[in-house]
């Protein structure tokens, strides 16, 4: 019994809870809010945001494997790009955010537009 108050104790130090959603990091967070700026995704609908996240990691992976321009094409192909008006734009800042916000190892690759 001393061992169980123990790790309870431990998890409650260390923020894990059990049964409960996971909190969001400050980077998520602000990665989210720069996404939702641009007027262009749908951040607030159920599950939406969740969804920008895991494009945005995809990103991520995508830049360690193909660099920028595979990076851009990843955001393209999770939201129905090309076609839609600025498209490849928004692609762009997205992978620019996504890069400063969620893999800062990125950030600076994707030249200003």
């Amino acid at each position: 019994m001393a061992m169980l108050k123990f790790v309870v104790a431990v998890l409650a130090a260390t923020g894990i809870a059990f049964g409960t959603a996971p909190v969001a990091s400050a980077s998520e967070d602000a990665f989210i809010q720069a996404i939702s700026s641009l007027n262009y995704y749908a951040i607030n609908c159920p599950g939406c945001a969740q969804d920008a996240l895991n494009v945005g990691y995809r990103v991520c992976k995508t830049f360690d494997s193909g660099g920028q321009s595979a990076a851009i094409q990843a955001v393209l192909k999770a939201y129905n790009g090309p076609g839609q008006s600025n498209a490849e734009y928004h692609a762009t800042l997205f992978a620019t955010y996504a890069a400063h916000e969620l893999c800062p190892q990125h950030d600076g690759e994707i030249a200003p537009i």
